[in-house]
């Protein structure tokens, strides 16, 4: 049996068609989609309904997802901040339908194949805690990127390299049962096989917003258990047009009323780096020095904030 992995698509609809498109051509029937479906694209529902048409899945919710749910039965006439426009887009271009289905997803999915099981959680710390992702998230591999004399490749060898040899990840890893564990959310593609005993991590990276530093492509991964029960995995990368994709979200409402977060997303998407988390680091400071303590953000501070930080980020 083979399963592709996905995770992390972010609305970007041209980008999970190309990866989907990949995956028939290969034959492979069944997806597991490891949440996170909206905000940073303009074609949330889009997205939403194209997973719900693939014909066997399995698929959780993301920490994404939250943020709508959070908004229903809300007064719209108070979602003039502008931290936040970029969630208010979403829940106002998400049908109810689709909403509904990608809340009453469950969190967590465990899956019987050939005798071996598969856990599925959105967050790598459902199961092996908070340093590995601390260690290992997008802004570590923005800042690495910096490094002249590295490429992304180099980076991502040395992060399997740290995870080899990292005693904390090795002693989380050894309390795990027997299975296949598979998350998302860091936005980095990798995959890790415990030598003494049958244990594999799965991230399949982001198939909409990847951030580790291989641009021009989107990620998803193979996995394949056999009919005795031996697993493999593949991580496999499609060719995608970033230059195209940010110029087809400029013409788009979300480009007009979540500009700010857009235009953040765009450095992202052109470095397949990490910049969102370094611009709210900005913003934070930005208000304090202003004494504007208003949260969410205020529209003002908001796009002050980002005329400063794009000068110089």
């Amino acid at each position: 049996m083979k399963y592709a992995v996905l995770a992390d698509i972010h609305g970007n609809l041209p980008a999970l068609k190309a990866v989907l498109e990949d995956i028939r051509r290969q034959g492979i029937t069944c997806c597991l989609f490891a949440g996170d479906y909206c905000l940073s694209g303009p074609w949330p529902d889009e997205c939403i309904s194209e997973i719900r048409a693939f014909p066997e899945k399995h698929a959780i919710r993301g920490n994404e997802e939250k943020y709508l749910e959070n908004l229903i039965g809300k007064d719209q006439s108070g979602w003039t901040d502008g931290q936040m426009q970029i969630s208010y887009w979403n829940y106002r271009n998400v049908s109810r339908e689709n909403l509904d289905y990608i809340l009453g997803l469950p969190y967590r999915a465990d899956i019987e194949c050939n005798s071996v099981t598969i856990h599925m959680n959105h967050h790598s710390t459902a199961f092996i805690g908070e340093y590995p992702f601390a260690t290992w998230n997008s802004p570590v591999v923005a800042e690495r990127n910096r490094t002249e004399d590295k490429t992304p490749e180099m980076i991502l060898a040395d992060m399997d390299n740290e995870r080899e040899n990292d005693p904390v990840f090795q002693e989380a890893v050894s309390k795990l049962e027997e299975g296949v564990y598979i998350f998302g959310h860091s936005h980095l593609q990798w995959s890790y096989a415990a030598k003494d005993k049958k244990v594999f991590l799965i991230n399949p990276g982001s198939c909409g917003l990847p951030l580790d530093g291989l641009r021009n492509s989107m990620p998803y991964t193979v996995l394949e258990i056999t009919d005795d029960g031996e697993v493999n995995i593949e991580q496999k990368r499609v060719p995608f047009d970033m230059a195209d994709y940010i110029g087809k979200i400029m013409q788009t409402s979300q480009y007009r009323e979540a500009n700010v977060w857009s235009r953040v997303i765009f450095r992202e998407l052109e470095t397949a780096t990490e910049h969102i988390h370094f611009f709210l680091k900005f913003v934070e400071q930005y208000a304090k020095e202003k004494g504007d303590n208003r949260r969410p953000y205020a529209l003002d501070t908001w796009e002050e904030a980002y005329a400063q930080w794009s000068a110089n980020p």
